[in-house]
């Protein structure tokens, strides 16, 4: 697109400025999917330019399109007060800290190191502040640039900050790295395109801000989908299929349990998105420069104009009575589904298992995987049925991505993951199931990544997960309760859990045992060498060698007792369960039984 008369660059709106946050709305609440969405957006825009094997210098991006994000409303002068826009430009600014990091670490060659430090804070008299400058985020601003990872936030908002900048390490596209990367930071601070709106009074910014999202509001893309498909209905028709359809959104809203404030799309228009994409997407865009839009980018956020384009030859609406069953019947099913999945994914449920540990790690593709294979006439039995299947895929799918080091999120593995819900969409379970397999084996690696997976940067945000996986497991087996959710919540009342390396971080007091220290410090890191521990417990021990610690887990859960000998006097159920349930040799049995009775 052409630069948009009287907006502004990223790089002009954050560089040399000072922006402050009113005590009403300091609240920083943007979600991972609307991180997700915003780097989506931005690789989506630059790849129309930007060509892989065929690119010359930074300069280049000159020539490239803008990318237009809206308005920001401001008051004052010289430290101007956001009044509108804050969800905005603090996710702009984490993804600029992570940038400029980024880029130190991995650009060799200075000259393409793009400047970035003025969009994030300036220096006066020895003293640094930021450019969005709000007093209780000045410390996790700190820690960001620094990557510090021993800061413990003090609000909400501030760990939802740190969550998502970890989203934004997590989800920003490797094709954006190497080569990419100077090119895509010169086209994100000068091609990124905001209106700013500057009122001299506070009044006045409240006034423009109420006009322009309450009394200027116009329909979104569902409610005007809604309108074209009840516009097709039979008159007598019209009032049931309306009301089913109110019936089915408010069921969605009112299952959503998280604040919309600062939200890209309302509920709804997710959820219809989803909905569509699932059951008519049938091309993607492709990753050549200049490829366009196809289905599947169409049936994002403005999935209206493609409905009315393609609703009798590609969704087989022709007749009145098509578009009525459109709504009473798939549209009911498929809220039923989603519903299902919401409900599975927030708790802890027997049997569904998979679905909760997917929603924890944020793979909420599962959703769009269970609709697209769901038929209009399946039963209850088969829904459940397919529900449990696609759950189990998605999460085996990521277990093995995650413990090869590789991103298991949707954006990076989306062309694959787009073919597999072809192959699904309302079919058999037969040929879901063979899906399914097939799509694992061609993945080209298996859980044996498992033999070499340790705490890394990359695999902090998964490993408190997959060791409360192993937690549960033995918990269950043993026959007590799983206490999976009570691992993995962040944000419960009282003490949460840390992940405790059993070798305490002390090289000369173990170098005998180690070739050198990085041989000590790869194997400390280990999968097999951490266990999880309550957060109080973990660092008391910190400074504990490990012949004291050892004796301290035995009061702890299972795997931390089991590291300790007397976890085996007092709990003899624990070998001889796993010796039934493994079967181990009859010799490792005599060894496990002389073992027991010695200590």
């Amino acid at each position: 697109m052409e630069k948009i008369d009287k907006t502004d660059t990223l790089r002009t709106i954050l560089s040399g400025r000072k922006y402050t946050i009113d005590y009403f709305q300091r609240e920083y609440r943007w979600g991972r999917k609307q991180i997700e969405q915003m780097l989506a957006d931005f690789q989506n825009t630059f790849e129309e330019f930007y060509k892989p094997d065929d690119h010359d210098t930074p300069e280049e991006v000159m020539d490239y399109g803008f990318y237009y994000m809206g308005c920001i409303i401001c008051a004052g002068g010289s430290i101007k007060k956001l009044i509108d826009g804050q969800q905005r430009l603090t996710s702009l600014t984490l993804l600029i800290i992570y940038l400029n990091n980024l880029q130190k670490e991995t650009v060799e060659d200075e000259d393409l190191i793009v400047p970035l430090d003025d969009m994030i804070f300036s220096k006066a008299f020895g003293k640094k502040s930021f450019n969005i400058d709000v007093e209780n985020r000045k410390p996790c601003m700190q820690v960001l640039l620094q990557k510090d990872q021993t800061y413990l936030p003090m609000s909400e908002s501030v760990q939802n900050m740190l969550d998502r900048y970890q989203d934004i390490e997590d989800l920003f596209p490797d094709e954006l790295k190497g080569e990419a990367l100077p090119y895509f930071i010169n086209w994100l601070i000068e091609k990124v395109l905001l209106l700013e709106i500057d009122t001299p009074s506070e009044d006045e910014a409240h006034t423009i801000f109420l006009t322009m999202n309450d009394r200027g509001l116009s329909l979104n893309s569902a409610e005007m989908m809604k309108a074209f498909v009840i516009q097709h209905v039979a008159e007598e028709d019209r009032i049931k299929v309306n009301q089913e359809w109110q019936s089915n959104i408010s069921r969605i809203k009112n299952a959503s349990s998280y604040d919309t404030s600062g939200m890209v799309n309302t509920q709804d228009v997710e959820f219809v998105s989803i909905w569509l994409r699932a059951k008519y997407a049938n091309r993607m865009r492709d990753t050549k420069r200049g490829a366009k839009d196809e289905d599947y980018e169409l049936l994002g956020d403005k999935f209206h104009a493609w409905v009315s384009n393609n609703a009798r030859t590609v969704m087989g609406l022709a007749k009145p009575n098509d578009y009525k069953n459109f709504v009473l019947t798939e549209m009911t099913r498929v809220t039923d589904v989603y519903l299902r999945m919401m409900d599975y994914g927030s708790k802890f449920t027997t049997g569904y298992e998979e679905v909760f540990y997917n929603a924890n790690r944020d793979l909420t593709y599962q959703t769009m995987l269970a609709i697209a294979a769901i038929k209009n006439d399946d039963t209850d039995d088969i829904i459940q049925k397919k529900i449990r299947m696609t759950a189990k895929f998605v999460d085996d799918f990521a277990t093995i991505r995650i413990l090869n080091f590789k991103k298991a999120n949707w954006n990076t593995n989306k062309y694959q993951l787009f073919h597999v819900m072809q192959d699904i969409r309302n079919a058999d379970c037969k040929t879901i199931g063979m899906v399914y397999v097939r799509a694992l084996r061609r993945m080209g690696m298996s859980v044996e990544g498992i033999t070499r997976f340790g705490l890394n940067q990359f695999s902090k945000r998964y490993m408190l997960h997959i060791l409360a996986r192993f937690t549960s497991y033995v918990n269950v087996l043993m026959g007590n309760p799983s206490h999976f959710e009570e691992y993995v919540d962040r944000k419960r009342q009282g003490n949460t859990y840390d992940i405790e390396h059993i070798l305490p971080d002390k090289y000369e007091d173990y170098k005998d045992g180690f070739a050198d220290l990085e041989d000590f410090e790869s194997t400390r890191n280990l999968i097999g060498n951490l266990i999880l521990l309550t957060r109080d417990k973990n660092r008391s021990y910190q400074a504990m060698k490990y012949s004291e610690k050892v004796q301290k887990y035995a009061g702890d859960n299972i795997l931390a007792q089991a590291l300790s000998s007397t976890a085996y006097s007092k709990n003899p159920s624990f070998l001889s369960t796993v010796v039934a349930k493994y079967g181990f040799p009859s010799r490792t049995q005599r060894v496990l039984h002389d073992f027991i009775k010695a200590v």
